[in-house]
């Protein structure tokens, strides 16, 4: 009996032992992460400091991929352009190294038909509502029968009546430039949100009375997507993730490398010759926003259109990859 008494005796003080040590393990973990919290500001804004009045992110570039001067690209790029234009071609040019905003604009004035470009601002408008509450991407919008537009994408195929949500037609309107999504969505947004969109970007002149578009103003959406300032995180991310997935690669894909990630959205308009591309190229710690429209001349097609924007994409890849 005894026996059994001081074994029970001995294992409430093994417990208390047990408890007492897990209360100290707790509290030194406490106290250690407080006196860290309270560290951590001073640190990082030492960190910080010794330029205060430069751009903060610089802190965080490497300097192998801070690249300042480009004017090795922009002599390339302009003279692939003065090339071409000299064989009755119009194009407009658009590059910019990300990480430190150095840019090439070529025939920054020059505009050209926008054709499923136009796709892009309408997303922004309908991910600035579901980024709002006023819209849920699991909302359902009903296809009438005159948004069929059989141009690109398949829902032209679907009957009257379907309902689709708008992650469904966002999905469509972006991977696969799908034209009957884009008529669903413009019809159930209001020049408002339009409106509102461009002002917010400074985009008031993106479009001439004649609808028409320059590079270098059309690259804003994309480095607005990059830097986040018109979308949270989140939903520029969404945006950006679905561009990713764009089978779209004849145009300035061509001319980068296999497996680099490429944002873009591209354009064609075969009566009036036009072709156009623009989106991120995500190299390895040195992302680039490049655009290219291109018109090209009487008798020429879309395989002209191919050739040229390879060429200027494969310039500004190799430099950036290569710098």
């Amino acid at each position: 009996m005894s026996n059994a008494s001081d074994i029970a005796r001995a294992k409430q003080k093994n417990l208390i032992y047990l408890i007492v040590a897990a209360l100290g393990i707790a509290m030194t973990i406490l106290f250690a992460g407080l006196f860290f919290w309270s560290q951590c500001p001073s640190a990082i804004q030492s960190f910080e400091n010794p330029y205060p009045l430069i751009d903060p992110a610089r802190s965080f570039i490497a300097q192998e991929h801070f690249l300042t001067s480009i004017e090795t690209l922009r002599k390339e790029l302009k003279d692939i352009v003065a090339r071409y234009e000299d064989e009755g071609d119009r194009i407009g040019v658009y590059f910019e190294y990300l990480n430190t905003g150095a840019n090439v604009s070529i025939n920054h004035d020059k505009r050209f038909w926008p054709a499923s470009l136009s796709k892009m601002p309408t997303a922004l408008a309908v991910m600035k509502k579901v980024e709002k509450g006023e819209w849920e991407l699991s909302n359902e919008l009903v296809l009438f029968y005159e948004d069929r537009d059989d141009g690109f994408g398949e829902l032209y195929k679907k009957p009257a009546g379907t309902r689709l949500t708008i992650e469904e037609l966002l999905r469509e309107l972006i991977i696969n430039s799908d034209d009957t999504a884009h008529r669903i969505l413009i019809r159930n947004l209001e020049g408002l949100d339009f409106e509102d969109m461009l002002l917010a970007l400074g985009m008031e002149e993106l479009y001439n009375r004649d609808y028409d578009i320059t590079a270098k103003e059309y690259s804003r959406i994309f480095r607005s997507l990059y830097v986040s300032s018109y979308l949270k995180r989140e939903y520029s991310t969404y945006l950006l993730e679905l561009l990713k997935s764009t089978s779209f690669d004849e145009f300035l894909t061509s001319g980068i490398a296999s497996g680099v990630p490429f944002s873009h959205k591209i354009g064609e308009h075969d009566p009036e010759r036009t072709y156009l591309d623009s989106g991120i190229v995500y190299v390895a710690n040195r992302p680039y926003l490049i655009t290219a429209m291109v018109k090209v001349g009487e008798g020429k097609d879309k395989k002209r259109a191919k050739e040229i924007m390879k060429a200027l994409s494969q310039t500004a890849y190799n430099y950036v990859a290569n710098y």
